[in-house]
């Protein structure tokens, strides 16, 4: 049993003489809105300015991005009229519904033992995410699925796309074939991907055996389209015949003649859109390289262009009266949030590994390290891949953090306290929620 002197004791009772509650977000960023809590604020930047100001939106205004649309009046009434038994349903099965009409499919170990509880609905995978797109038709004697039912066999399109689901998820039964139907008709009205897919299909009835190919676009730094509001042109095109690819590196190409599936980058502009349309009905454009800061041009600086992360980190923030598909649209923009988190960690991955000669501390360099960490063949020094500790959740940082821990306990002693949270309902922080 361990005793604390009256010392120590009266000095945890001066350090904690009220309340420990933040009250409600009622900041608001001047340049774009975002809703924050004063504690969030830049304490530097409130005392340089002398104003509260808070700069992990958007950076002081450098950072701006054209709103999102209203969602189409269907989707938008099964989003927000909760109290009817259809728009439980769908929030309740809007990732099986996305799915349904999704161009791609994803690749991902998702644990789904984690919802066995009552708790809130948690999406979490394991491992890399995969966007991966097939081709125009499906082979032969196999059933359409993702963006060959938007070609193949559209008659019955309905049945087809239900028929995909169960083939995928055989515990998926629950799907309302009205719901499908009239998110089939939205999507055939306001998004220019359908409507290029569309279009393949009656040329492809029109012409039987012609190759055809969807040329969907994609962008390289300074390209004009990258910052405008999507128009069919601009997100796609369509082919007919014979295709030169290596005009074509950067875009996705989906043809009549494909084997196989191919992969998505994840710095193509149509990279969420074609995994997420009921998020982005209107195929909107997502993260590319190169979209540049707002800022004085005289300003100089070493980088000019916004990152994955700040343009993730722009719109997870939330905005009064401007709809937002990653707070907007319950388990399903909690799956897209984990898929763009899992967007930066690959890109800071490829980042590490494009840089190693770079990161590599000397002693790591080292035959005799080497040999230590397992690689007992000469062939084999030097091209294993190391993670600075810098990266969350690798082993370095863990034997860092490890280490540090050590070292507190060093000097105040083992931990001597198992400190358990509970929760009342009635507090005011959860009340007023």
């Amino acid at each position: 049993m361990v005793s604390y002197t009256q010392e120590y004791i009266q000095h945890l009772k001066e350090s904690y003489d009220k309340r420990s509650y933040l009250g409600e977000p009622n900041y608001q960023c001047k340049y774009c809105g975002a809703i924050f809590w004063y504690n969030e604020r830049n304490q530097t930047e409130s005392r340089l300015r002398k104003q509260v100001t808070y700069t992990n939106c958007c950076k002081n205004g450098k950072i701006k991005m054209p709103p999102y649309k209203e969602p189409p009046e269907f989707l938008s009434r099964l989003i927000n009229d909760r109290n009817s038994t259809e728009s439980k349903h769908f929030l309740q099965r809007i990732r099986q519904y996305n799915s349904l009409f999704a161009f791609t499919s994803m690749g991902a170990n998702i644990v789904k033992d984690i919802n066995k509880g009552e708790g809130p609905y948690i999406f979490c995978i394991n491992g890399q995410i995969h966007h991966r797109i097939g081709s125009l038709i499906p082979k032969q004697g196999q059933a359409p699925q993702y963006a060959e039912l938007y070609i193949f066999d559209t008659k019955n399109e309905i049945e087809n796309r239900i028929k995909a689901l169960h083939k995928e998820d055989p515990q998926e039964t629950d799907i309302d074939p009205h719901i499908v139907h009239e998110l089939k008709n939205m999507l055939d009205k306001c998004n220019p991907l359908v409507k290029i897919f569309r279009h393949a299909r009656d040329l492809l009835e029109e012409h039987n055996g012609t190759d055809i190919s969807i040329h969907i676009l994609g962008a390289e730094k300074g390209d004009p389209i990258q910052y405008e509001m999507p128009h069919t042109k601009d997100l796609a095109m369509l082919i007919v015949g014979e295709l030169n690819l290596e005009k074509y590196k950067r875009d996705i190409i989906v043809s009549t003649r494909n084997k196989g599936l191919q992969h998505i980058t994840i710095f193509h502009p149509a990279y969420m859109a074609l995994q997420y349309p009921l998020l982005f009905p209107y195929g909107e454009r997502g993260f590319q390289l190169g979209i540049p800061y707002h800022e004085d041009e005289n300003n100089k600086k070493k980088r000019n262009t916004i990152t994955m992360h700040e343009y993730y980190k722009y719109h997870m923030h939330y905005r009064p009266n401007q709809p937002n598909p990653f707070l907007c649209y319950g388990r399903l923009s909690k799956q897209a949030i984990v898929d763009a988190r899992a967007m930066e960690d690959e890109d800071r991955l490829a980042y590490i590994a494009r840089n190693q000669d770079k990161l590599r501390v000397e002693y790591l360099q080292g035959v005799f390290d080497a040999i230590e960490k397992g690689l007992t063949e000469s062939n084999q020094v030097g091209k294993k891949t190391l993670l600075p500790s810098s990266h969350t959740g690798c082993k370095q940082y863990a034997i860092q953090n490890y280490h540090d821990s050590i070292a507190i306990c060093r000097v105040y002693g083992p931990p001597d306290l198992f400190i358990t949270f509970t929760r009342n309902p009635k507090w005011q922080e959860i009340v007023n929620t």
